[in-house]
């Protein structure tokens, strides 16, 4: 798949730490290198503030700035949503990116922080990857999405509960059993709602509803995985290349070796998105059961001595093998 978004040549690059209340911010000129830090609110007041203060330093805060932000969950959505509504280019990044590409440092505080990052921003702005209006819509994709996981523990941990409870003292589970069938028809009703929500808010974006058909014509990815792929990889923007996708779900094999003396098992880092690869494991478990080419393949390879896990993460990664083909 291809990333839409080109790198443009901003005037001005922003690095912001959010806090839960405040944000701290510095401005850095493109042209001549100059900075200024500022303090502001991290609420719709404190927004507006912010961009009063870049106008004074003759930054208009659109679509010529370049703004870097780490993630913070929550605590940056309302920021994000108001810079994209103003044209700004918003790049996202993992605090783990930032803090590496910096080497040894010293010292920490919210400004020193802030300062980092717009620094990160000014060296590898080219590299920048900007959200697009669809991040919108991905943030609630998201939110259905945990939704959809603490229904789907919830009525998974009354069913088990009620089914250990049936096997030491069966008359006890069946009143249980009665007294949670409300419960739980409930749960999944309200399930089923999240679930017809997800693909409401899908096929209203263009974008996104495109991307969706396309994914899921890859054998052996539904509609949960697709989606998850959409919001980790905001919408094949962040990432676009299927072995760095691999990388990120934790299915890609590395080497661990040095030297002579020190030589480990080839196998997958544990830096990974857990619930992606989660995922991605049962839809290869599906796969190799129901899909007669990849069960073919599972057993002639186990038949050769692989090791089962070692044949099942091949078939995980087959799947971001055929999305970069897309």
């Amino acid at each position: 798949m291809e990333n839409s978004n080109q790198n443009q040549n901003h005037l001005w690059i922003i690095g912001i730490d959010v806090s839960k209340e405040s944000l701290d911010v510095w401005l850095i000129s493109n042209t001549d290198g100059q900075l200024y830090n500022g303090k502001f609110n991290n609420n719709l007041s404190g927004f507006r503030n912010f961009k009063a203060w870049c106008k004074i330093h003759a930054c208009d805060c659109d679509y010529q700035s370049l703004c870097c932000l780490e993630h913070t969950g929550l605590y940056t959505r309302q920021l994000v949503h108001y810079l994209l509504s103003r044209q700004v280019s918003v790049w996202l990044e993992s605090s783990l990116h930032t803090k590496r590409s910096m080497g040894l440092v010293r010292g920490k505080s919210d400004s020193i922080d802030a300062q980092r990052i717009a620094r990160f921003a000014h060296a590898h702005h080219t590299e920048a990857k900007p959200l697009n209006l669809s991040a919108l819509t991905l943030d609630k994709l998201k939110d259905l999405n945990a939704n959809r996981n603490r229904l789907m523990k919830s009525i998974q941990s009354l069913r088990v509960s009620t089914n250990e409870l049936k096997l030491v003292d069966p008359e006890s589970g069946k009143t249980i059993e009665r007294v949670n069938r409300e419960a739980i028809r409930g749960l999944e009703k309200s399930l089923h709602a999240v679930e017809e929500k997800i693909a409401e808010f899908i096929q209203a974006d263009e974008n996104l509803n495109k991307q969706f058909e396309l994914v899921t014509t890859v054998k052996g990815v539904g509609k949960v995985m697709a989606v998850l792929l959409l919001i980790y990889t905001q919408g094949f923007t962040k990432i676009v290349d299927g072995r760095k996708l691999a990388c990120y779900s934790g299915v890609a094999p590395f080497e661990y070796r040095s030297g002579t003396n020190i030589t480990g098992r080839t196998g997958v880092s544990k830096f990974a998105n857990s619930e992606l690869k989660r995922v991605l494991h049962m839809a290869a478990i599906s796969s190799v059961q129901h899909n007669p080419e990849l069960k073919l393949y599972y057993k002639r390879k186990v038949a050769e001595g692989k090791s089962k896990m070692a044949v099942i993460n091949a078939v995980r990664k087959n799947c971001f093998t055929e999305l970069r083909l897309l």
